[in-house]
């Protein structure tokens, strides 16, 4: 077993083909396909189910591609050392978040002279999930309904996480200027009234809708997503220019500021909890956890 060999299982695990990773690689299909078998048999286990249209990991497949994932990672930030000096790497996935843009900025500008160097990927809760899982990530921050939590942590724990929670903020409404709820003067809206209103959210999130709820909680299933997008950009030219309408957490979601005035939904006891996934009962980074303490001054503060 060598390294080449991980590199090329990793990417034909990513892409879901030999032929689609061949590309990646800039190898061939039966060259990619050799060195996988290879693998396979320096392992004494197969890896992936040949199937009509690509390939699927096995079970075994899936616990060798997550040590494969850290050591590809772990030598990626060797080759930047190496080209590099002693440059340090701080590797972020989070929710799409305006908030946490502005932060960054500035935590970036403290810390500039540190020269730290940053990775910074938006992806669903469960992506975000499955980078840090897979040390693709240091860290993960996620938004999630606090009616999901006890399913949501069972999840992290399955996978030998911890999430750790930094903020609780009202469920907000932000009606689209050309709604009909928009400068409505309501001081709350419920549920009921979400009955034909189409919205535009940064991810449907998987979590929302995992395990059993009340019939009365807040379901994705249950309204009419009719943009989904990580782009703050369109979000608020769409709330400013559409009828479409969004619900997000209060303060958190800045790209709405000056935009559509939020309603606070009725949602019970229900909030939006902000927190971060990292690996369970591992140190974490002196960087990392700057950029932790950082988020969680600038929350107190707010």
């Amino acid at each position: 077993m060598d390294l080449k060999q991980l590199q090329y299982f990793v990417v034909c695990a990513q892409t879901g083909s030999f032929s689609d990773a061949a590309k990646v690689l800039y190898s061939t299909q039966p060259s990619v396909s050799k060195v996988v078998k290879a693998l396979e048999d320096a392992l004494g286990m197969q890896l992936f189910e040949r199937l009509p249209r690509g390939i699927r990991l096995t079970v075994q497949g899936q616990k060798v591609y997550r040590y494969a994932c850290r050591i590809t990672n772990e030598i990626d930030a060797l080759e930047n050392m190496a080209s590099h000096g002693m440059t340090k790497w701080i590797r972020v996935s989070l929710n799409p978040s305006s908030w946490f843009a502005n932060q960054f900025v500035d935590f970036y500008n403290e810390t500039y002279e540190k020269n730290y160097h940053f990775q910074l990927t938006t992806a669903g809760v469960r992506s975000v999930m499955d980078r840090v899982r897979d040390y693709v990530d240091d860290i993960g921050f996620v938004y999630i309904l606090s009616q999901q939590k006890e399913n949501f942590l069972h999840e992290i724990s399955r996978n030998k996480l911890q999430f750790v929670p930094m903020y609780e903020t009202d469920v907000v409404f932000y009606p689209g200027r050309k709604t009909e709820l928009y400068d409505s003067g309501r001081s709350k809206v419920e549920l009921q009234d979400l009955e034909g209103v189409r919205f535009i959210q940064n991810y449907q999130d998987e979590f929302f809708d995992i395990g059993s709820v009340h019939e009365d909680s807040f379901q994705w299933k249950a309204i009419d997503i009719s943009v989904l997008t990580n782009s703050d950009y369109i979000m608020e030219k769409m709330l400013k220019n559409s009828r479409v309408s969004n619900v997000s957490g209060s303060y958190l979601s800045e790209n709405k500021t000056g935009t559509t005035p939020g309603i606070p939904l009725d949602m019970g006891d229900s909030k939006v909890l902000f927190g971060y996934i990292i690996h369970k009962g591992e140190k974490i980074d002196e960087s990392v956890q700057e950029l932790i303490d950082f988020l969680v001054a600038r929350l107190h503060k707010s």
